[in-house]
């Protein structure tokens, strides 16, 4: 059923307006409420105290309606941990579009709007929204996927909440959340980073994973942008930025779908084994 559930979530995102996930965080309003209860650490039990309903209802709606409603019920919670950017669609679009007529100043504003920390130069943006891209890509779709096939829908449930209170500085449980959702994202990360070798320049991007593959502080979003650009050029070193350097999302994004691809493939291998 686990290849079900990932296919239907992927038609789901692919040909309905639901491109997104659902048009509300629905995981933010418990998130917001719960991580302000008492210290760090209690605030983050209250946060992943979600679980325990969901748990209970998937356990009760169990082989009722020979598992249609399991099913339902599964592909509903991985829904709930996609996350809102759509980063192998429309996201970086707008950003595209200004910069490639060279309104470098309404790029910068977009790219502020899309998570991306200001830069000195404009040069170095678009290396910038490209590590952007491939960090939500990782954060929105590999990692929930990662924790579903291993523990089910409670698992990408619960790397949601976490990511979502490491977002929120203002919240008591935001530091613990960010240490255990960083936790959480390192194999995924190094999964995905050799998954880019598969469909890009291998032996530049296998020797650019082995030298951070160990390093536990760099955050998984980082490793896999450094990848994702090894995979693109065939070269470890950051590009120089130009006037066509827009185009390099449009090619990150295919970049994406391909490693995608390549974890669908594996998954329904796995699944016809049993």
């Amino acid at each position: 059923m686990t290849f079900l559930v990932l296919l239907l979530v992927a038609l789901v995102l692919l040909w309905t307006p639901w491109r997104t996930g659902y048009p509300q965080e629905g995981l933010a309003p418990w998130v917001d409420w719960a991580g302000r209860r008492g210290g760090d650490r209690l605030a983050l039990l209250a946060i992943l105290s979600l679980l325990l309903p969901l748990g209970l209802l998937l356990w009760g709606v169990q082989g009722l309606l020979y598992g249609l409603l399991t099913l339902i019920l599964h592909v509903a919670l991985l829904l709930l941990c996609i996350g809102r950017h759509d980063p192998l669609g429309r996201m970086t679009h707008d950003y595209q579009a200004a910069w490639l007529r060279g309104d470098h100043a309404a790029a910068g504003l977009i790219a502020e709007q899309l998570g991306v920390e200001p830069v000195a130069e404009a040069e170095t943006m678009p290396v910038a929204v490209q590590g952007r891209l491939v960090a939500v890509t990782l954060q929105d779709y590999f990692v929930p996927a990662f924790w579903y096939l291993l523990l089910g829908p409670l698992g990408a449930v619960a790397w949601r909440l976490l990511l979502l209170a490491a977002q929120r500085p203002v919240l008591p449980a935001a530091r613990p959340a960010a240490m255990l959702a960083h936790a959480l994202e390192w194999i995924p990360a190094r999964l995905l980073g050799l998954s880019l070798a598969l469909v890009g320049h291998f032996d530049v991007t296998l020797r650019t994973l082995r030298d951070l593959a160990t390093d536990w502080e760099l955050p998984g979003g980082e490793l896999a942008a450094r990848c994702a650009r090894a995979a693109l050029t065939g070269s470890a070193v950051e590009p120089v930025a130009t006037a066509q350097q827009g185009d390099t999302l449009t090619d990150t994004r295919q970049l994406m779908i391909r490693a995608l691809l390549t974890w669908a493939v594996i998954i329904a291998f796995l699944s016809m084994l049993g």
